[in-house]
């Protein structure tokens, strides 16, 4: 398994994105340890390794990939705010995922984005996967939208690391710990000011996410520990200036109380934003 995934590796670092797009869907995936010729140069500077700061580029170049094969028009996509979302999430994998809860670098980890162009039409109820919330976020954009159908950009970034969580707390998530105060602890790494890091310039990446997600009118989804957790925006909002009350999460299955889930090892945050909803 290790051939084959370090074989794929070499060809998504290939950098010809057209050679990686199936059926619609653009995969930058990095397993750590493992990349024999060097860390993934889209995602990476070549030599140091650091997450690249031009993010823009990439995003633009997946983006222009995946709108002309739709034939959609790139400017109606907000393109500055979604790299700026990608690289502050990309950047927190980069940061907390790559080593264990005592700082030591884990001899495997694997982080990675996806990108994919997901269709939504009008009714929507089929596209919802059965999640009430989602459900209520497409009827949503089907009220903002001069269109039947919605194409929506799917942005996924996971990783292996120890989970929110865990990292925020410092040790393990015990099986006996309320599922409220682990929700409490995940939320907190997304109040501004947060950080595990002693460098004071950390803790105003995730809330920039929300805040990038506010101004565009999204959707998230975060799989972390033993938590299923929602947020969305209608589009088009006016204030997008971050609120502390835009990190009160919903529960994936539409209830009132956050539910515990089997837990799960690292993170991963599933994103949808609509892609010009026309005038």
């Amino acid at each position: 398994m290790l051939k084959l995934a370090v074989a794929r590796l070499r060809e998504l670092y290939s950098g010809d994105l057209d050679r990686m797009i199936h059926g619609g869907v653009i995969a930058l995936l990095s397993v750590d340890h493992i990349e024999l010729d060097g860390p993934n140069p889209l995602l990476y500077q070549p030599m140091s390794g650091a997450v690249r700061g031009d993010l823009q580029g990439v995003v633009n170049r997946a983006l222009g990939r995946l709108v002309n094969r739709q034939r959609l028009r790139l400017e109606e996509v907000e393109t500055d705010v979604i790299a700026g979302l990608l690289k502050e999430l990309f950047s927190n994998t980069h940061v907390h995922a790559r080593t264990d809860l005592n700082g030591a670098f884990y001899r495997r980890s694997a982080r990675g984005i996806l990108f994919a162009l997901r269709p939504v039409d009008t009714p929507h109820d089929s596209h919802a996967g059965g999640l009430k919330v989602l459900r209520e976020y497409y009827a949503s954009i089907a009220d903002a939208s001069a269109r039947p159908r919605v194409e929506f950009l799917e942005i996924s970034v996971f990783d292996s690391g120890p989970g929110l969580a865990a990292r925020a707390l410092g040790k393990p998530v015990e099986q006996a710990m309320p599922i409220n105060q682990e929700y409490d602890l995940v939320r907190g790494c997304f109040l501004k000011n947060f950080t595990t890091q002693s460098d004071p310039s950390h803790g105003l990446g995730l809330p920039r996410v929300v805040q990038a997600l506010k101004a565009c009118g999204g959707f998230m989804r975060l799989r972390t520990g033993r938590l299923s957790l929602c947020k969305w925006f209608p589009p088009r909002t006016q204030n997008v200036q971050f609120s502390p009350d835009d990190t009160r999460f919903i529960d994936a299955g539409g209830d009132d109380e956050i539910k515990s889930y089997a837990p799960v090892t690292g993170a991963s945050f599933s994103i949808l934003i609509p892609m010009g909803l026309g005038s």
